[in-house]
């Protein structure tokens, strides 16, 4: 609303009321014109919004989702990056898309699958001692229903429990941090020997099917809880920094 300060400033006569009554109108008017030009540009962001939503993953050559960048659909697979091989550094997922990706052409070598945004592949271990910064040199990109190529070298298959059922354990709360999966069946008996997991772990993700016991000391021993759903705060459990050893089923 328009506020007119000094009414003595106009005479009493009508044809000045009007042209002060003018004025009001004019200013709303300006002012709803605004409004009009606003709502006329949220619907374009809004729109923009939603087709995050559209089932991809992207690939950027930095972290931080920085550089260079290439999208794919479920459906898509390389099977040799050639000239963007070991080039990419962090990615992000879009709607019911995943990622399987292995560190040697043709589907071969050591594979590891995302389905969230990982903004540095350098907190990502895949084994020993190594990350997967720069070490991805095929990949396939599927969805939740299991289009595209399953885990595997090269194998067509649909991969809903194959390659979900796994865990995923988060050196910080609220799944960040450095990270490492686990594969159902698999256990680590001395998380000492493992990349210096012992009582460092702070969140776990579980995937499929899965689940996963947890120890306070080694060799599976001492107070234990099992693990069916995503923990963002071990802490909530009186477990956080406290698992040496575990066990995926």
């Amino acid at each position: 609303m328009t506020t007119v300060r000094d009414w003595g400033h106009y005479s009493d006569s009508r044809s000045d009321l009007r042209r002060a009554s003018s004025k009001v109108l004019a200013k709303a008017g300006i002012a709803a014109m605004t409004l009009l030009m606003i709502g006329g540009t949220a619907a374009p962001a809004l729109a923009q919004r939603g087709r995050d939503n559209d089932d991809r993953v992207c690939f950027y050559k930095d972290a931080q989702y920085q550089g260079q960048s290439r999208c794919y659909r479920p459906g898509d697979e390389l099977a040799d990056l050639r000239d963007q091989r070991n080039e990419i550094s962090s990615i992000r997922v879009f709607g019911r898309a995943r990622v399987v990706v292995y560190d040697e052409r043709e589907f071969a070598g050591t594979s590891d699958e995302f389905d969230m945004d990982v903004p540095d592949l350098s907190l990502r271990n895949m084994e020993g001692r190594r990350s997967w910064n720069d070490r991805i040199e095929s990949f396939t990109v599927v969805d939740d229903r299991g289009r595209g190529r399953g885990r595997g070298r090269g194998r067509e298959e649909d991969n809903r429990t194959a390659a979900r059922d796994r865990i995923c354990v988060f050196e910080d709360t609220n799944f960040r941090g450095r990270s490492q999966c686990w594969d159902a069946g698999e256990e680590e008996a001395n998380l000492n020997r493992t990349n210096g997991w012992n009582d460092q772990i702070s969140s776990i993700r579980v995937f499929g099917r899965a689940a996963v016991d947890v120890y306070r000391e080694a060799n599976f021993r001492g107070g234990a809880l099992r693990v069916n759903r995503d923990i963002a705060d071990l802490g909530s459990a009186n477990f956080s920094d406290q698992i040496s050893s575990f066990r995926v089923r």
